[in-house]
Formats: C-alpha cells, sequence, structure tokens
C-alpha cells in the first residue's frame, strides 16, 4: 500500500528521501537513505536538490533503469484454481498424435498506469538447433499498430524483416533484405521516411505458427486493467516410428508504447520498445503419444471360437431345431496413457457371424458387425488415464450358416474359408477382426 501511494502520480517510478529536512550540527556526518519504486520499466534520470540555507543549491545527478516486463499472467480454466506468474511455463500436458486442438485462456494484467501493446511471436525450441544469435535486420517499425481487420494504422510505412544467422566467418543476406536495401537507396525521401536497423539478439528458436499458435497477435492491455489472449496447442500426427515428441517452444510478447509521453520524457525518462525491450516469456510446453489400449484376454492364443452343428439341436428334441445358438468370449481394455482416449468399435467385415457388445464404464451399448459407412454411427467410447472396459464378442452359429459349404467360391463371404478334410468332411474357417478407430482416425486391430 505504501509502494502503491508512492507510485500513484502516474510517472512510473518514485523516490523516497529519509530524512528529506533536518540540521547538520558542527563536524557532523549524516547519512541519506534514498529508496527508488517503480512499477514500469525504463531509464531514469533526474536530480537530488540540497539546499543549505540561502546558499547556492546542490544538485546530485540520480539515475536509474528498470528492466524486465511488469504485466504478469493469470490462467483462466474452470477449476477452481488459480495460476499466476510471470515468467511462466505453460504446459498442455501429454495429447494424443492428430488430435483435437486444446485452448487456454490466459488473462494479461497490467499494474502500470499506461496502456501497453503486445505484439505476439512463437518460436519452436527443436533439440538439435545449434545456432546461437539471431541477426535481425529491420526495414521500418517491426511492431506497427493494427486496426481490427489486421492492417497497418501507422503511417511509418510498410515492414520487412529478414533473420539472418551468424555463422563463423560469415554472414549472409536473404534476398528480401538485398531488395528492401536498393529500394530504400533509390531516394534521399525513401531513406528519410523508412528506417534500416540492424539488431542482434540470442536465438531463441525457429518462427513458427504450428503446433502452437494465439490469437490475438496484437493486443493493448490497459493501464490497471487487464485482457485475454488465447494459447492453443494443434496436436501433430506423428510418424509410426516415433512414440513420444516434446514439443516446446517459447511465446514472447514485444512491449510497445502508443502514448508518446509514456515513451520519453525529455531529459528524464527515456522507455524502449519493440526488439529493444525486455519481452513477456511464456513457455509452452506438450507431449505427443500414439492412441494406444492395452488389450486383455481370456487366452494366450486369442478369440478362438469352436462351434460345431449340433449345437442347434436342443436338450429337448421334441422343442424342435434352434436358430441361433452362441459363444461368447470377454477381453478388456485399459488405457496406459496419461491422457482420456474417444474411440469406437467395429467388426472388420460386414456380414459375418460375429457380433460385439461394450459394457461402458458410464453406460452400455451394443454394436453388431457394421459397414464402412455406418461407422461414424457407432458410439464414441471414452477411456480415462488407468480406467478399464469389458468387450463381449460373440459368435453365432445358425441354419443359414450351414449353407455356406455348398455355396461356390466367388460367393463366399469375406474372410471365410471352406476346409476340405481327408475323410470328406467339410468346416467353415471365419477370420475376423475387432477394429479400434481412435479419434484421430487411426485404428488399432
Amino acid at each position: 500500500a505504501y509502494a502503491a501511494a508512492l507510485l500513484s502520480q502516474g510517472k512510473g517510478a518514485a523516490f523516497c528521501i529519509q530524512p528529506s529536512t533536518g540540521t547538520l550540527k558542527a563536524f557532523q556526518q549524516l547519512t541519506i537513505e534514498i529508496a527508488a519504486y517503480n512499477n514500469m520499466w525504463g531509464e531514469y534520470q533526474d536530480n537530488l536538490v540540497c539546499k543549505v540555507g540561502d546558499l547556492q543549491p546542490k544538485l546530485i545527478p540520480m539515475q536509474m533503469t528498470v528492466k524486465g516486463c511488469p504485466i504478469y499472467l493469470q490462467l483462466i480454466s474452470p477449476w477452481p484454481f488459480t495460476w499466476t506468474r510471470r515468467n511462466a511455463a505453460l504446459r498442455f500436458g501429454t495429447q494424443v498424435s492428430g488430435g483435437s486442438p486444446v485452448l487456454r485462456r490466459v488473462q494479461l494484467n497490467n499494474p502500470t498506469p499506461f496502456d501497453i501493446r503486445l505484439d505476439w511471436e512463437i518460436y519452436n525450441q527443436e533439440p538439435d538447433d545449434e545456432k546461437l544469435v539471431d541477426l535481425l535486420v529491420l526495414f521500418g517499425d517491426p511492431f506497427s499498430p493494427m486496426d481490427m481487420a489486421g492492417n497497418e494504422t501507422a503511417s511509418s510505412g510498410s515492414t520487412s524483416e529478414s533473420e539472418v544467422v551468424l555463422k563463423t566467418q560469415a554472414c549472409t543476406f536473404s534476398k528480401e533484405f538485398r531488395s528492401s536495401f536498393r529500394r530504400a537507396t533509390l531516394s534521399q525521401e525513401s531513406i528519410r521516411e523508412k528506417n534500416i536497423s540492424v539488431l542482434m539478439r540470442p536465438h531463441e528458436g525457429v518462427p513458427a505458427d504450428s503446433p502452437y499458435s494465439i490469437a490475438p497477435r496484437q493486443i493493448v492491455v490497459p493501464g490497471g486493467g487487464s485482457s485475454d489472449v488465447y494459447i492453443s496447442f494443434t496436436p501433430l500426427v506423428l510418424p509410426d516410428t516415433e512414440a513420444e515428441l516434446c514439443c516446446d517452444g517459447v511465446v514472447l510478447g514485444f512491449m510497445s508504447l502508443d502514448d508518446k509521453l509514456a515513451r520519453m520524457v525529455p531529459n528524464k525518462v527515456h522507455r524502449s520498445r519493440g526488439y529493444e525491450a525486455p519481452p513477456l516469456r511464456v513457455q509452452v510446453e506438450a507431449v505427443l503419444r500414439h492412441p494406444l489400449l492395452e488389450v486383455e484376454m481370456d487366452h494366450d492364443r486369442g478369440m478362438v471360437f469352436y462351434s460345431v452343428a449340433s449345437d442347434l439341436l436342443p436338450a429337448r428334441p421334441f422343442y424342435g431345431v434352434l436358430t441361433d445358438s452362441v459363444i461368447t468370449q470377454s477381453l478388456k481394455l485399459t488405457n496406459c496413457t496419461k491422457v482420456p482416449l474417444h474411440f469406437r468399435l467395429f467388426l472388420s467385415t460386414p456380414s459375418t457371424p460375429f457380433s460385439l457388445s461394450s459394457a461402458d464404464p458410464k453406460k452400455s451399448t451394443k454394436t453388431s458387425h457394421s459397414k464402412k459407412e455406418e461407422r461414424e454411427q457407432q458410439p464414441q467410447h471414452v477411456l480415462y488415464p488407468q480406467q478399464n472396459m469389458l468387450v463381449k464378442v460373440s459368435f453365432h452359429t445358425t441354419l443359414e450358416l450351414l449353407r455356406y459349404q455348398h455355396l461356390p467360391e466367388t460367393q463366399l463371404l469375406p474372410g471365410l474359408q471352406v476346409l476340405q478334410l481327408d475323410n470328406g468332411e467339410r468346416k467353415l474357417k471365419f477370420n475376423q477382426n475387432l477394429v479400434i478407430e481412435h479419434s484421430n482416425y487411426t485404428t488399432q486391430v
């Protein structure tokens, strides 16, 4: 409260002198303590005026440099949880390869008396990136104010930026820079309107808009207020050869001040902006993995059904022949990953004597063999980490099934084989797969 009272004049910095008045006795030495308070970055300079009686005032120069970004973050989530930091790491957790985008709402709080405009840039941090520094060649203002349509509103002209990496002995310039430089030297008028500046800074990573993105790309955080931005992570599709991929990146918010008095007070305050001011840093982290359910069966040999035609004969013959005889086996699906898995279950070949029923932890549904166009109509199940569900697969022996042994090979169902034994008997062999289709449309058989 005391610091807030000292900074209430809205200048970004204040000095407190103790004692500010007094009497200095003969041959006495007195120590004056000067405490500096601030809530805004910049280079400050002023004079400490020391008055002794009617003598000429003595001016003691004072200088202070404040570095850093005053804006801090607060994660807005549906849970009763508050996450507030200045240099923060925003974690998206473990996600499924090729899954749905994950969105985070972040509140930006500005405790300063000035409106601060932030322009966002996103960099992917790759483990094999050996670059140390970047050389930025800027043509015009790199961060001009934008309107709602994303067009520049400043009259400083267009911006062309070329990023050049310094190597051991050589520094190469891109075609964009050479073209911009030639245009800038065509006339004195062009030089006056568009300035060329060169800046060297530590290498942050590879500029990218994927898998992380932020909206809006430019935002003004009002002084003493807050604004919201949305940072999203869109899972990439992992190659089959990679089991896991760590996606590390950094989101940088470069600060600018549109108010001229906020940028500079002659002989008193100067505040850098854009690339010259320390940006707001937000580390972003996520891990990608393939969706995989662990399958446990009753037998090590898999799900093998044995049925004979006599299964259609009832225990009491006078009841007639049965129309259907069912053999059922069970398997258990377990989610051993760290992320909820959404999936559908169906049989790979339609019109076969197999059917399946699943006992979802929240609901019980039954599905039969389905055609490809009917897959989307199958109920979607979800298994949370370490959760499991029971799936029952049944084989149906019917009178119609017995007629298949007399059909020609061209009329047999897919996956059906007619085996001729040495004793003249025939057997029907059905091969079928239970397909697990995950939400990213990858399948597990």
